[in-house]
């Protein structure tokens, strides 16, 4: 039993052997299996005549040696080993090293196909990369010069049925056809053990490429807080369209089916260029003169030499004259199918970029519909939604329906075409040989089982042409959403293109606060007019200013423009030296899979947190009853968005500010849920824990928020009216000001 350790380059867990990585270890205990099978051939054939063994041990022992010895090297062959080894010689810097310098952004190198897909294969994972896939070509050469001897096995096994009543002297045919049988069988199954394991060789390659990649794609929309927000920012979907539909199907399905297709095709190419290389070497072994083409070889060299005055021009091929007759065939048969193959491609992967996007949308409406399943029941709306993901489908439907037929004729196209190449246009090249008596049966059936096998690998891009237009499409959409990616990088030239966006962002000493000399907000379109202005707005720490104005007169747009969230307008904002800043809106951020302590956390990491500091936090804000359930993402079942009421998503905001204590906050709306005692606590706990903070904060309550003693928590107004924000004293408002703001 082969013993060794199980484990992949970049990974540090050893385990026992053949344990640890379920199927994987199955598959290679089979496969060792089969390869302990094919040694013992050998044996068999020793007990055959010498004759007989002579004439079947000319591919069939040495393919069944062959591939005993690769399978067994490779399956125990001890890959630390290798990697450690290669830690030492070469240093364990440059083997972490990218073989290519790192762009602007994770993606900037896959912009284009080509990009894309050597993207892993020069990233810091290139010795991984290189490894799975010089094992996997390696593999794929061995399986193709099988073929060879499958050819001539097969023709073995033939020649032993038809010889079985006619034996050649001194020939057992009993003992013939069982050694035959036996080295056919030995063959096949050397070849199926080497599949095996280069399949597993190639889905990890495959799962790996996909992973680092779409880690890629994850970081890069993730690496700075405005790119996700600018590539949602536009959900044009029609022709023109500048951002790219369906993210997450991109880096999703997109990321799967690319490296899928390009792990299968590189095997595929290279399989095809081994095959062909070993098949013509023993086609040409096998030819043999033609007779005919030695007559009109012979008369072309005399016309030649009459009429060009080339003298004496000798183009009889002699030997090879069956090998040229393969090779016309071939250069007649195939190309005329691939361009047939060709442009049926060019339609299936305009109709698979067409479904993509189809199925895209509809997912992601149905994903929309479900996330907000009860706001649905509540307001009844099943027929409008049923109308909607209705039409969606219709699309998905008829892109399906169109696709279907492309297939359907590709299908009926390559059937057609692989019948007539095994079954009737292989047999074409060596039958005037054959019929001529210049070649034997045996000859004869090997000769033509080889040109049916060669035919086969030079039409490889007609049988994969489906495939190469899925890993087109794919590749496409990866590119579009890696080129938005790039695009998006600097916010003021991206949005400049589509409105006005000239923010300006400046620091100064923290003790001077916040400070916005002049700001215009305005909307999408370069002619559009500014429905906000203002200019001179100071707010110094520990102050705590409330924000006013009739609804759509741009409060949110503000508060969101000093957070830097705001795309279109122009002006300067100042900001405190590393001042911290804080957005809380109506409806919290509560991403799904976190547990309540990571929540409360929320944006920092659960670990930058003393566990007493969030029950703590917990605790003051009235949410003390979970403090015991915090570890866990679910309770009773639902996650924790699901769970809590409106405003106690609110008090769940509140810990996090308690938790972060920052130097800027920006309240919009961010007690609408709360009762006016709750509004009140919610302040108190502001106070206390973050004196020094500067607070601008967007109510809609009819009285502003006063403490226990009457006083109000906010000295100044921020109003906004006919298009202006004026900072003015809150006591400086005349009578009823105060109730026609809040209007």
């Amino acid at each position: 039993m082969v013993r060794g350790r199980v484990q992949a380059f970049g990974e540090s867990r050893a385990v026992a052997p053949w344990r640890g990585t379920g199927g994987e270890a199955l598959i290679a205990a089979r496969i060792c299996t089969l390869a302990a099978m094919v040694g013992f051939l050998p044996i068999v054939l020793a007990h055959a005549p010498p004759e007989v063994a002579q004439a079947l041990s000319e591919h069939g022992v040495r393919a069944a040696q062959l591939a005993a010895a690769a399978l067994a090297a490779i399956a125990a062959m001890d890959f630390p080993a290798v990697a450690a080894w290669l830690d030492r010689a070469i240093g364990p810097d440059r083997l972490r090293r990218p073989l290519v310098r790192a762009g602007r952004t994770p993606v900037s190198h896959m912009r284009g196909f080509w990009g894309l897909l050597g993207a892993y294969w020069v990233s810091e994972r290139w010795v991984e990369a290189w490894a799975l896939t010089i094992g996997m070509f390696g593999l794929t050469t061995l399986i193709s010069k099988s073929s060879v001897w499958a050819a001539t096995s097969s023709a073995d096994f033939l020649n032993a049925l038809v010889r079985f009543h006619r034996p050649e002297d001194g020939m057992e045919p009993v003992s013939y056809l069982v050694t035959a049988v036996a080295v056919f069988a030995a063959v096949h199954l050397g070849r199926i053990g080497a599949s095996g394991i280069r399949h597993l060789c190639s889905s990890t390659l495959h799962r790996k490429a996909r992973g680092w990649t779409q880690a890629q794609f994850s970081g890069a929309i993730l690496a700075r807080h405005h790119v996700a927000a600018s590539l949602m920012s536009d959900r044009d979907t029609g022709r023109g369209a500048r951002l790219p539909d369906n993210i997450d199907q991109r880096v999703d399905e997109c990321t799967m089916n690319v490296f899928a297709g390009l792990v299968g095709l590189a095997m595929g190419v290279w399989g095809a260029i081994a095959s062909i290389y070993f098949i013509s070497v023993a086609v040409i072994e096998r030819s043999t003169e033609v007779a005919f083409l030695e007559r009109w070889a012979a008369a072309a060299s005399a016309f030649l030499g009459r009429h060009l005055g080339m003298g004496p021009v000798d183009l009889t091929p002699g030997e090879y004259g069956s090998a040229l007759l393969v090779l016309l065939l071939v250069l007649v048969y195939v190309p005329v199918g691939l361009a047939i193959a060709w442009r049926m491609g060019r339609v299936l992967e305009r109709q698979t970029l067409a479904q993509q996007s189809a199925g895209g949308s509809w997912r992601g409406e149905y994903n929309a519909m479900l996330a907000r399943a009860p706001q649905l029941a509540a307001s009844h709306g099943q027929k409008v939604q049923a109308r909607v993901n209705g039409r969606l489908y219709t699309a998905v439907d008829g892109v399906w329906h169109r696709v279907n037929i492309t297939r359907f004729n590709f299908m009926v196209f390559t059937d057609a075409y692989n019948f007539m190449a095994n079954r009737l246009v292989a047999y074409l090249p060596a039958l005037p040989a054959f019929l001529e008596g210049g070649m034997s049966f045996r000859r004869y059936s090997a000769t033509s089982e080889l040109v049916a096998q060669f035919i086969n690998d030079t039409s490889w891009f007609i049988h994969v042409m489906p495939a190469l237009a899925t890993l087109k499409a794919n590749a496409r959409r990866l590119n579009e959403l890696a080129n938005a990616i790039e695009d998006v990088q600097e916010r003021s030239d991206f949005y400049a293109r589509t409105g006005v966006s000239d923010f300006r962002f400046h620091s100064q000493d923290a003790a001077l606060g916040v400070s916005v000399p002049r700001i215009e907000l305005s909307h999408r379109g370069h002619e559009a007019a500014p429905f906000l202005r203002a200019k001179g707005l100071v707010f110094r720490p520990g102050q705590w200013v409330y924000v006013r104005g009739g609804n759509g007169c741009g409060k949110s747009s503000l508060m969101k423009a000093i957070a830097g969230l705001w795309p279109y307008g122009k002006g300067e904002i100042v900001l405190g030296e590393g001042a911290r800043c804080f957005f809380a809106g109506q409806d919290p951020d509560l991403p799904v899979r976190l547990s309540l302590r990571e929540l409360v956390c929320y944006p920092a990491l659960e670990d930058e947190h003393a566990e007493r500091e969030v029950a703590a936090a917990l605790a003051e804000v009235g949410l003390g009853k979970f403090i015991r359930h915090m570890d866990a993402a679910l309770h009773d079942g639902l996650p924790w968005q699901s769970v809590l009421s409106g405003g106690q998503r609110q008090r769940l905001v509140l810990a996090r500010i308690l938790l972060h204590r920052p130097d800027v906050l920006l309240l919009d709306e961010a007690t609408s849920a709360l009762d006016p005692d709750a509004v009140r606590e919610f302040h108190l706990l502001l106070r206390e824990h973050c004196p020094r903070a500067v607070v601008l904060s967007v109510m809609h309550d009819a009285e502003i928020p006063r403490d226990p003693g009457g006083r109000p928590f906010y000295a100044r107004m921020l109003l906004i009216a006919d298009g202006e924000a004026q900072l003015v004293p809150l006591d400086s408002l005349p009578a009823g000001r105060e109730a026609i703001a809040a209007e």
